[in-house]
């Protein structure tokens, strides 16, 4: 993980977590308290904010700063894994749950025969 550029990996998981909010640079500045122009140079890496702007990032994204840093292997992810795992990040605690209870339905979910019947080879008619 030595090589892992920790600045970047904030950038790009920033900008992720913006896009799978659906918020604008507008919006998420706006909630933060912050320029647009200062969010979009963090999101494209020109600039490192300090401790108080990071807070203020979570802020715009409706989300807490520790999840805002949660950066290991985010970047070593399938591209699913990663849309996902955003998603999952933006959720209220009430809608966790619900996702988590939905998880285990889908995993226990096991098909069975299909109600579709194929036609009738020509051969048979």
């Amino acid at each position: 993980m030595a090589d892992l550029d920790y600045r970047e990996s904030f950038a790009n998981r920033l900008r992720n977590l913006r896009i799978t909010a659906g918020l604008s640079l507008e919006a998420a500045s706006g909630q933060g308290g912050l320029s647009t122009n200062f969010w979009g140079s963090v999101e494209r890496n020109e600039k490192e904010p300090c401790l108080n702007t990071i807070f203020s990032l979570a802020k715009g994204l409706g989300i807490t700063a520790s999840v805002l840093m949660a950066l290991e292997d985010k970047d070593r992810q399938s591209q699913d894994r990663q849309e996902l795992d955003s998603l999952l990040d933006l959720l209220t605690p009430p809608q966790l749950q619900l996702a988590i209870e939905i998880s285990k339905l889908i995993y226990a979910y096991k098909p069975g025969p299909s109600l579709v019947t194929s036609p009738p080879s020509p051969t048979a008619l």
